[in-house]
């Protein structure tokens, strides 16, 4: 079997087909994007009115959503990954990104025991600004890449203000990080798909 020689142009238009078809991916989980997004948006400014109120309690919605979310995610990746015909390395770039974040969420969460509130957001913010950041790039997705910046900015700010006000600034970072770049990541998808 003898190896063809692709031009320039071809090996252009692979990488690129290669970057749409993570980008399709994305889109279709930007579900996850979505999902994860108002998730922690509703559950951040929950805490912080619960806070306000003087609610002891106010932590609790948390423990309660988060693993609501997991079982979400976990049914959802499971059937998604069925409909999955090809992969990409794109696509398994991502998914070392993602597994990383997650692993990394999941630290920056215990430390919360350990630190205090104060950092462990931080901590958050700053994570959720690099997988966005990162995954922008390899998806050549200028929103992601934008939010990511306010992410970071976020994180940032969220170092000279109260710990109550932590939690408006984790909601900031998730909006402009997950939220938006999400649907309209899912916009673009849709749009192409009528194409």
């Amino acid at each position: 079997m003898e190896e063809k020689e692709i031009t320039p142009d071809q090996s252009l238009f692979i990488i690129q087909s290669m970057i749409n078809t993570a980008k399709n991916k994305l889109a279709d989980d930007g579900f996850l994007l979505i999902f994860w997004g108002w998730l922690v948006f509703v559950s951040a400014i929950v805490n912080y009115i619960l806070f306000l109120l003087k609610f002891e309690w106010g932590f609790i919605v948390w423990p309660i959503l988060m693993p609501i979310g997991g079982i979400i995610t976990a049914i959802y990746s499971a059937r998604s990954k069925k409909k999955k015909l090809v992969r990409t390395y794109i696509d398994k770039y991502l998914g070392y990104l993602w597994t990383g974040f997650g692993i990394a969420m999941a630290l920056a969460l215990f430390s919360l025991g350990v630190c205090g509130m104060k950092s462990s957001y931080f901590s958050l913010m700053l994570l959720y600004g690099f997988v966005t950041f990162v995954s922008g790039g390899l998806l050549d997705f200028k929103a992601l890449r934008i939010g990511a910046l306010f992410s970071f900015a976020f994180a940032l700010g969220s170092l000279f203000v109260p710990e109550l006000e932590q939690f408006l600034f984790l909601a900031g970072s998730i909006l402009c990080s997950y939220i938006i770049p999400g649907h309209l990541l899912r916009n673009e998808f849709k749009s192409q798909q009528n194409v």
